[in-house]
C-alpha cells in the first residue's frame, strides 16, 4: 500500500553496495540534505539503492532499500525499485530508468559527457539521456547553468523544463580563519581520489611548487570510497622527497572546516563532469584564495581575479596560477575577500526554500519556513 505524502527518493548508492558504510562525495551529501528537508515538510521518505544482496538498513530514521538485482543489471535493478514505489524523485539523470515515472522530479548534478576521451557517438548516447528524461519527467532539476545552456542550444524547448538550483553552503559553519600564518603558504586539494578530479594534476603541478619554494606545504583532503586508491597514494607518497611538507588525511564532514581554514590557497583542478562544487563553495566561504579549472559549473562560482584565478585543466596552467599566488600575497587577500563575499549568494537557506517550493508544488507536500 503507498502512503499520502511520501517520497521515494531512488540513488545510485547513499550507502554501499553491501549497505555497511556511508558513500561520501556530493550527491550524496545533496541526498542527505534534501532528506532531511522533505522530513521538515511532512514527507515520508525512503531510499532504493545498488546492492550486493537485497537488504534493508535504517540510518537515522530513514529506510534504504539495497536490490541485489543491480549486480547483474543495474537497468533491472531500478525497474525493480519502479514496482515498490509510487512518487519518485531521481537523484541522477544517470539513474536513466527504461520509463519515468508520472509526475516525477530528476536532478542533474553537471554536464558529465565533456572528457577529453568522449566519442561522438557517447555524446549523442548522452544527450538521448537527457532528452528522455526532459520529456518523460515533470521537471528537471540542474545544479549548475552550463547543464542549461547545453541544453538549450541543442534542444531549446525541452531546456524549459529546466530549473537551476545552485548547490550550497553553510556560511556560518565554513568562515575564514582570524588570521594566516604570513611566512608559509599551505596549499589544498579537497577533493575525491579521482582521475576527473584533477588529483594527478595537483600531484604534478605540486611537486614543482615545493622544489622551487620552500616556504609551501601541499594538503590532500580526499576521500576513501575506494581503498585501493588510498593505499596507492599512501605508497606514492612514500617514495616523494619532500614526504614531511605533503600533510595527507581523510576527514568528516565535521572537521573539514578546519581544515579549511588552515589553508591558504585551495584547488579545485576538475577536468571534467563538475556542476556547482561544494568543495569550491566550502574553499570560497572559508576566506581561501581559490584555483579553479574553467569546467562545468565552475564558471557559476569563480570569476576570474575577481574572486579566484581560472585556469584550464592542465600542469602549466596550474603551475603559473600558484606561483603567482605564492609570490603575491597581496593577491591572494584580495581574491580571499571576495570569495567570501561571494559564497554569501549561495546559503543553504536560499537552497532549502527553492526546494521547497518545488517539493509543495510537485509533490504536495506543506511549505517550510
Amino acid at each position: 500500500m503507498f502512503t499520502e505524502g511520501k517520497i521515494s527518493i531512488l540513488v545510485p548508492n547513499l550507502l554501499s553496495w553491501d549497505g555497511k558504510g556511508l558513500v561520501t562525495g556530493g550527491v550524496e551529501r545533496y541526498v542527505w540534505q534534501l532528506i532531511d528537508l522533505a522530513r521538515e515538510m511532512g514527507f515520508v521518505v525512503d531510499v532504493h539503492q545498488n546492492g550486493d544482496s537485497d537488504w534493508q538498513r535504517e540510518v537515522n530514521g530513514i529506510v534504504i532499500r539495497g536490490y541485489g538485482l543491480a549486480t547483474i543489471s543495474t537497468e533491472a535493478a531500478l525497474q525493480e525499485m519502479h514496482y515498490c514505489t509510487e512518487k519518485v524523485l531521481y537523484a541522477s539523470i544517470l539513474l536513466n530508468p527504461a520509463a519515468y515515472k508520472s509526475g516525477s522530479v530528476v536532478i542533474s548534478h553537471g554536464v558529465w559527457w565533456d572528457s577529453e576521451g568522449s566519442t561522438g557517438d557517447y555524446i549523442s548516447d548522452m544527450f538521448h539521456v537527457c532528452g528522455k528524461a526532459l520529456q518523460e519527467a515533470e521537471l528537471v532539476v540542474s545544479c549548475d547553468y552550463n547543464f542549461l545552456n547545453v541544453i538549450r542550444a541543442v534542444q531549446p524547448l525541452l531546456a524549459q523544463k529546466i530549473e537551476v538550483i545552485p548547490n550550497f553552503v553553510d556560511v556560518n559553519v565554513f568562515s575564514p580563519a582570524p588570521e594566516r600564518d604570513g611566512d608559509t603558504v599551505s596549499i589544498l586539494f579537497p577533493r575525491r581520489l579521482d582521475y576527473c578530479r584533477g588529483v594527478d594534476l595537483f600531484l604534478q603541478t605540486g611537486l614543482e611548487i615545493l622544489a622551487a619554494c620552500p616556504n609551501v606545504s601541499l594538503h590532500l583532503a580526499v576521500d576513501r570510497n575506494y581503498p585501493h586508491l588510498n593505499s596507492q597514494l599512501e605508497r606514492w607518497l612514500q617514495q616523494q622527497e619532500q614526504r614531511e611538507r605533503i600533510v595527507y588525511g581523510s576527514y568528516s564532514f565535521e572537521r573539514m572546516p578546519e581544515v579549511y581554514r588552515s589553508a591558504d590557497i585551495v584547488v579545485i583542478p576538475t577536468r571534467f563532469s563538475e556542476g556547482t562544487s561544494f568543495s569550491c563553495l566550502e574553499a570560497l566561504a572559508s576566506g581561501c584564495a581559490v584555483v579553479s579549472t574553467d569546467v562545468g559549473g565552475l564558471t557559476n562560482l569563480i570569476i576570474d581575479e575577481y574572486n579566484g584565478l581560472l585556469i584550464p585543466p592542465a600542469v602549466e596552467a596550474l603551475k603559473k596560477a600558484l606561483s603567482r599566488l605564492i609570490s603575491e600575497p597581496g593577491l591572494r587577500q584580495r581574491l580571499a575577500k571576495q570569495a567570501r563575499s561571494t559564497a554569501l549568494a549561495f546559503s543553504h537557506r536560499k537552497w532549502r526554500s527553492r526546494w521547497a517550493e518545488i517539493l509543495t508544488r510537485i509533490y504536495g507536500g506543506r511549505s517550510c519556513k
